[in-house]
């Protein structure tokens, strides 16, 4: 498969909504208004904070998603989850979705890894560095996915969102 990175555009909102919505529980799900909020926030403070995965061989149809806010804060908190701090050095990574057709695949890990070096090149040219360190929050089937790019279990996260408990983990650029 011929893939291809790049922002997210409202253009792309539509299909990032039913990803979103295909991929986690109607209680945490992001609306519509959010995506498109965070959409908003990356296009004014870093394209790289809404990134698209594109199936080139598709006609570049998004396939895979990742999106973010910024805060102040060293972890996810409540606030960051609905407000976007443009002069925070912690991406809050809050959604990433893989179109249900192509998940199982290496998708995820292969977006994430292209998008943290992306954030590492970002700093090495951004003195003092642009990002300090990226922040989610993981349910506890997912943190060895997480691990697996390189973040670190921090433990339960007082965060509660959802029916079931989240872990704190971070990657520190």
């Amino acid at each position: 498969m011929n893939l291809a990175y790049n922002s997210a555009t409202l253009e792309d909102l539509n299909i990032i909504h039913e990803y979103e919505q295909a991929s986690y529980h109607p209680d945490e799900a992001a609306s519509r208004e959010q995506l498109e909020r965070r959409i908003n926030y990356a296009s004014q403070s870093g394209p790289e904070l809404f990134t698209v995965c594109r199936n080139l061989d598709d006609n570049g149809k998004v396939i895979a998603f990742l999106c973010t806010t910024l805060t102040c804060a060293d972890l996810v908190t409540d606030e960051s989850m609905s407000k976007h701090d443009p002069e925070g050095k912690t991406i809050c990574l809050h959604s990433v979705c893989v179109s249900p057709d192509h998940r199982k695949q290496g998708i995820a890990t292969r977006l994430m890894l292209t998008w943290i070096e992306q954030l590492k090149k970002i700093n090495a040219v951004n003195t003092p560095q642009k990002y300090k360190r990226i922040a989610l929050l993981s349910r506890p089937k997912l943190v060895g996915l997480y691990e697996s790019v390189g973040f670190k279990k921090i433990g339960v996260s007082e965060v509660v969102h959802g029916p079931e408990p989240w872990i704190d983990c971070i990657l520190e650029l």
